[in-house]
């Protein structure tokens, strides 16, 4: 077993997902439906490259000394990846970024559903740690014996949550980038009225921590921030 090293994969829906929004971000203003064109034209020609079919002059292309220019520009030399290479090798850019994420841990549902909805880098660390501060309040709180033992109650939170997240995601689907707007919508609603959801309370009528909860709630995969294909 010490000879055996397992590396979980990323999906393809995590991988496509991953790569428009590198697109986006490269273009940004252009609406989904031309990102999704732009990827599979990529896709299309990154296939073909990659079949390494030669044209149907190849041999004769071979032999001459002096190949025209349109074949000599098919030749890659270090010429000609050096604006590619500069700009991958910044320590800024996106999919060095990106890579860095996926490095640290593996994608959660909840990121996955923000990334459709195209939120923000910001949205998506700011959801991150808040789900993380709602489940170290429960588990604070089990541990001192102050959380309730019927279920029904934290039932009753999250149901009333979904509801309340369901309702904003549906009046902000047309958005271009519907996950921000129902992230900070949704963060508005449980700040002003946090009684509303947490009656009992669970979460100490805290809008951050509801915030986190409803959060933990998307992760389970009850709801989603929006489409951003959808809007464009």
């Amino acid at each position: 077993l010490g000879l055996v090293r397992i590396r979980p994969l990323a999906r393809r829906e995590d991988v496509e997902a991953r790569n428009t929004r590198v697109l986006a971000d490269l273009g940004p203003g252009l609406p989904m439906s031309t990102i999704d064109a732009l990827y599979n034209e990529l896709l299309r020609r990154t296939r073909e490259a990659t079949q390494g079919r030669p044209p149907v002059r190849w041999t004769e292309l071979l032999a001459v000394d002096s190949p025209p220019a349109a074949v000599l520009g098919k030749r890659i030399t270090a010429a000609v990846i050096d604006d590619v290479r500069q700009r991958l090798t910044r320590p800024d850019h996106v999919l060095l970024e990106d890579l860095s994420e996926a490095i640290h841990g593996p994608e959660t549902a909840l990121v996955r559903k923000l990334r459709q909805g195209a939120a923000s880098k910001e949205v998506i660390e700011e959801a991150k740690m808040l789900r993380a501060q709602a489940d170290h309040y429960r588990l604070k709180e089990q541990a001192l014996g102050t959380w309730p033992d019927s279920p029904s109650v934290e039932t009753d939170l999250d149901q009333r949550l979904l509801l309340l997240a369901r309702r904003i995601g549906r009046s902000h689907k047309e958005q271009p980038q519907p996950a921000d707007a129902i992230f900070d919508t949704l963060q508005t609603a449980l700040h002003d009225n946090p009684g509303a959801v947490d009656r009992h309370p669970l979460y100490a009528q805290d809008g951050v921590l509801l915030m986190g909860r409803a959060c933990a709630v998307s992760d389970e995969c009850r709801f989603n921030w929006g489409d951003a294909r959808d809007a464009s």
